[in-house]
């Protein structure tokens, strides 16, 4: 994150730079700075158009709207940590996220409804009461009522796990604990949601690349732009001694 000023709506002056890879290229491509390598980057610079930007956030605030508990910015720390496969990270985060998931089912399916019978306040309370009803128990009764599916739950219980290992013993979690949470949240939020897309659930998140956009890009097919590669420091006159050898000896050092 930069802060500066924008100057008639056209230009930008930094105030005080980031320290990250994207902050320092911006910079030193907006005062004309950079590097050739650095430069290349704008030959196929990336693009988003407003109007995809505009979509994907109407998209996530329907999601926030539907799930008032739901902390978004958790749940985009969770997709990161498993994108750069910090297992931990991942995993801690999306449990929060599954818990106020789980929480908002909840309050819908269990809490409501006894309201909108006639329940007492007391058993209101008592059904409140997340001391009473843990994260496992309430995933037992929505089990029970038809909301998740057995492999769900499974999976489920396996992050739970992984995730009280790594609370309380510093156990690193594993990757298919990381998976299993990730997809314990996608699963809750279709029984909220079913018939709403979801497109960060649709990332290739094997293509750990995605988290930084200015890493370098594999070649696909014939090279478009070309430059002479820089020789490194003492390289030319290691080259301008090697010619100077017999043939013999130049292919007995190469063997070497």
């Amino acid at each position: 994150m930069d802060f500066g000023f924008v100057l008639d709506w056209k230009y930008v002056r930094s105030r005080r730079t980031g320290h990250a890879s994207p902050n320092r290229f911006h910079e030193q491509i907006r005062y004309r700075k950079a590097s050739t390598l650095e430069a290349i980057m704008l030959l196929d610079a990336r693009t988003v158009r407003f109007s995809d930007l505009a979509a994907a956030m109407k998209t996530g605030l329907a999601v926030l709207d539907a799930i008032t508990r739901l902390r978004g910015d958790l749940l985009l720390k969770g997709v990161t940590g498993i994108a750069r496969r910090d297992w931990s990270a991942g995993l801690s985060n999306l449990w929060i996220v599954i818990e106020q998931i789980i929480s908002h089912i909840w309050d819908i399916e269990i809490v409501k409804k006894a309201e909108a019978s006639g329940s007492p306040k007391s058993r209101r309370d008592q059904l409140s009461d997340n001391r009473t009803w843990t994260a496992a128990v309430k995933l037992e009764m929505l089990h029970q009522k038809g909301h998740l599916d057995a492999d769900a739950l499974n999976g489920l219980s396996a992050a739970r796990k992984a995730r009280n290992d790594l609370a309380h013993e510093g156990r690193t979690p594993s990757e298919a604990s990381a998976l299993a949470a990730l997809s314990g949240v996608r699963t809750l939020i279709r029984v909220i949601m079913p018939r709403q897309p979801i497109p960060l659930f649709d990332l290739d998140l094997s293509d750990h690349a995605i988290s930084d956009p200015f890493a370098p890009k594999q070649l696909i097919g014939e090279p478009r732009y070309w430059m002479p590669i820089p020789k490194l420091p003492g390289e030319e006159e290691l080259e301008t001694l090697e010619a100077s050898l017999p043939r013999q000896v130049r292919s007995d050092e190469r063997r070497r």
